[in-house]
């Protein structure tokens, strides 16, 4: 009888070992925290494509002498198409402006302006100093693409240049000056178009 009461006493405290081993992981802390980090990094802002050059029509001396103060001539060819391609992630959207000075002596190094044309795109004219706005997207118009590009198209007929009446016989070129800005006031890249119009 007293071997039973010891066995039952053993099997208590092993039961009672047990139980208690079972007590403890239910409380155990079994929650952590693994942090992961990610950089979402910006791209650049540029001018992408650009159109090299614009050929004009002819001008006549018959037409300068009849003309009040310039005769219009048009572009021919494809136009005009400018690419942009913004990866900066700004939402600020970009604008292209560009400007016209004038005509220069066809293959002068120094571009010295010896015509006082202007140059007009889609019925704006171009500023000779500075930036007029010509293309312009929005943030929400760069995340509607897969790749941040946009293109900005004129068609030939929509460009014209006036050469002034005073406008001597020679060959002319003169220069379309690209800035692309970031937002409001960020200059970012400038390029150029070269137009060839023949005055002779």
């Amino acid at each position: 009888k007293e071997k039973r009461v010891m066995k039952k006493i053993i099997l208590a405290s092993l039961l009672s070992v047990s139980l208690l081993g079972a007590s403890t992981a239910a409380f155990a802390d079994d929650k952590a925290t693994t942090t992961g980090d990610v950089e979402v990094t910006g791209g650049a802002l540029k001018l992408t494509k650009n159109t090299a050059s614009l050929s004009f029509g002819d001008v006549t001396v018959q037409q300068l002498l009849g003309a009040d103060s310039s005769v219009p001539t048009t572009a021919t060819g494809t136009g005009l198409s400018e690419e942009v391609q913004d990866l900066t992630g700004s939402d600020k959207g970009w604008v292209l402006g560009a400007n016209f000075a004038g005509l220069y002596a066809r293959g002068d190094a120094d571009k010295k302006i010896v015509s006082q044309a202007t140059l007009s795109i889609d019925g704006t004219p171009l500023a000779a100093t500075g930036a007029t706005q010509v293309y312009a997207a929005t943030g929400a118009d760069v995340k509607k693409t897969t790749d941040g590009k946009l293109t900005g198209k004129t068609d030939a007929s929509k460009i014209v240049m006036n050469v002034p009446k005073t406008t001597q016989v020679g060959k002319y070129s003169g220069d379309i000056n690209w800035t692309l800005t970031a937002g409001p006031d960020n200059g970012v890249a400038a390029t150029t178009t070269n137009v060839a119009p023949a005055a002779e």
